[in-house]
């Protein structure tokens, strides 16, 4: 390989790309992909699971994946490479995806497996390209990977930060595994058979420099070409949002009063409005369960919809809202008591890291009447699903603006006005439809 080449390729894109988003136990048994070459152009599919592989460098898990084989007479380039014998340079490649990681597991056949200059682009390696805008030449946000029998592994000739990786020698040459966080292929959704250029490579080295090479699809094993394949990224999830109205098909998960500093011990669980007010006055706690969505659902973010009825100045408030970090009781709680018996540590619930949190997971700006969106951190939405003993809701906080009072429907305002939630979850295939 010519070194002035590889230089260049490595000056040109120390900018790291970006990757963006899995339905069997085990990797897909797709049919196994044993190309000849001269065809004018190569696909593969790398199908999506639910539950990847360890990366530990054992491919046991890969038994049963769709195998992309490249040896002497399926390889594109060099022409003639069929001289080589299976054992001395061959090797097979497998690639699925989860909604946050892409996988790789590489098996190299080498009978004399070399590592030993300090230079490792001399030595034996695998190479694999992502050339995620199938531009054919290399661009901001493509990946080349160059994987080492002694669990070397770079990313644009740079460290691999996120990467996880293992590879290692065997009796008959070597093999490993890398996964790759999705956000390295940048806004890309996998979802929807998603496209990008691809092709590997293997070089050799039996001791006295690089001797040979095999390059799966086109003239270059460590830039993209016109000449490369196409990964076609299959049977991804199905993502929706799923809508939640009190009183509507059973749910009866939301829960909501206001806090009142000016009538410190009066419950307002059971009114049909509430009240949001600024100068830390009136507060709005509120508390929604999400229902189970069934096995293997992931939640990936929620937002919260309020209904604001009327206001008593033409002004605009800035609200907040923030996790509640201790469970209160709708029917009891007051700007003084989380419940019948409990105090908060500071009335209205504002002792940070008592009562709630100090990090604002929402805000708007309260500068009209009628539906308002507050978009919850999607950290937040998916402990909330996967942790409900510790779901405590949340409190609304008109911390900034005009000292105006804001009317707003309650969950027992009825199905028509009351708030709403609705959470964005990934369903598996076979589950989403």
């Amino acid at each position: 390989m010519n070194r002035l080449l590889v230089s260049l390729l490595i000056i040109s894109f120390l900018a790291i790309g970006i990757v963006g988003v899995s339905s069997a136990e085990s990797p897909t048994s797709n049919p196994t992909i044993e190309h000849t070459a001269q065809q004018t152009q190569r696909d593969v599919r790398a199908s999506w699971l639910l539950h990847p592989p360890i990366i530990d460098g054992n491919l046991n898990e890969w038994a049963t994946a769709s195998k992309i084989y490249l040896k002497g007479n399926t390889a594109d380039y060099p022409a003639g490479s069929e001289v080589l014998d299976e054992k001395d340079l061959s090797g097979w490649l497998s690639v699925i995806w989860t909604s946050q990681r892409v996988y790789l597991a590489i098996s190299v056949k080498d009978e004399y497996v070399v590592r030993k200059s300090r230079n490792w682009r001399e030595d034996d390696m695998a190479s694999v390209i992502f050339d995620v805008d199938q531009s054919g030449d290399f661009t901001l946000g493509d990946i080349l990977l160059t994987l080492s029998p002694d669990n070397l592994l770079t990313a644009n000739g740079g460290w691999p930060a996120g990467y996880e990786w293992a590879i290692h020698t065997t009796t008959d040459g070597w093999e490993g595994e890398v996964s790759i966080p999705m956000h390295e292929f940048g806004n890309v959704d996998f979802l929807g058979d998603v496209q990008v250029g691809f092709t590997w490579g293997l070089q050799d080295n039996d001791g006295i420099g690089v001797e040979s090479w095999l390059s799966w699809a086109g003239p270059e094993y460590l830039k993209p070409t016109p000449q490369e394949g196409l990964l076609t990224f299959t049977d991804g999830p199905v993502r929706k949002w799923v809508a939640f109205h009190p009183g509507v098909d059973g749910y009866d998960g939301l829960v909501d009063a206001t806090l009142s500093s000016w009538s410190p011990d009066q419950n307002s669980g059971a009114d049909d409005k509430l009240i949001l007010y600024s100068r830390n006055q009136f507060h709005l706690v509120m508390k929604f369960d999400i229902p189970d969505l069934g096995p293997d659902v992931r939640v990936l973010d929620a937002r919260v919809h309020l209904n604001f009825e009327s206001r008593n100045h033409d002004w605009t408030s800035y609200v907040r809202v923030y996790r509640l970090l201790r469970p209160w009781d709708e029917a009891s709680v007051t700007w003084n008591n989380a419940d019948a018996t409990t105090p908060w540590a500071i009335g209205g619930a504002n002792s940070i890291g008592v009562d709630r949190e100090g990090r604002s997971i929402s805000g708007q700006t309260l500068d009209r009447l009628g539906w308002i969106t507050f978009d919850l951190a999607d950290d937040v939405a998916r402990d909330m699903y996967e942790n409900p003993d510790s779901n405590y809701g949340i409190i609304f906080r008109a911390e900034e603006g005009s000292a105006v009072r804001y009317y707003l429907y309650s969950s027992e305002s009825g199905p028509d006005t009351a708030p709403w939630i609705e959470v964005y979850a990934e369903f598996p295939p076979n589950q989403g439809n």
